[in-house]
């Protein structure tokens, strides 16, 4: 066998063995997305759980291991609430306040920009 046989030999053995390796880092790689995308899955699981055993358990008495996470959800629930209040208020007293400027013609609110400030869309 001539020296150039030999070579071309062992480069089709080490370009084999490069493509069964990345054959392997692509398995390998697929394998670990599918394992991400059921674990986002199973979160989501989770919290479906999590969210019906609030809301189904609301004002009554929970077992002591969740107790501090339910009071958790309870207080974040009546922040929004709280929030959600004031911004009714900020904009009523916006509505009810006159303004001088252009009135937009998606939301009907009055803005001083060329752009409203609370869609986006142009003031003509």
């Amino acid at each position: 066998m001539s020296y150039f046989e030999e070579m071309t030999q062992k480069a089709k053995a080490a370009a084999s063995t490069a493509a069964e390796k990345v054959r392997e880092v692509a398995d390998s790689a697929k394998i670990s997305a599918a394992i991400i995308a059921e674990k986002r899955e199973l979160d989501k699981s989770y919290r479906a759980v999590g969210q019906w055993y609030a809301c189904e358990h609301a004002g009554q008495e929970v077992p002591e291991a969740i107790a501090d996470v339910i009071a958790a959800v309870r207080t974040s629930q009546e922040k929004i609430a709280e929030l959600q209040a004031r911004r009714e208020e900020a904009e009523t007293a916006e509505a009810a306040a006159p303004e001088e400027g252009k009135v937009c013609p998606v939301c009907g609110k009055i803005g001083t920009t060329k752009f409203c400030p609370h869609c986006g869309a142009p003031l003509e």
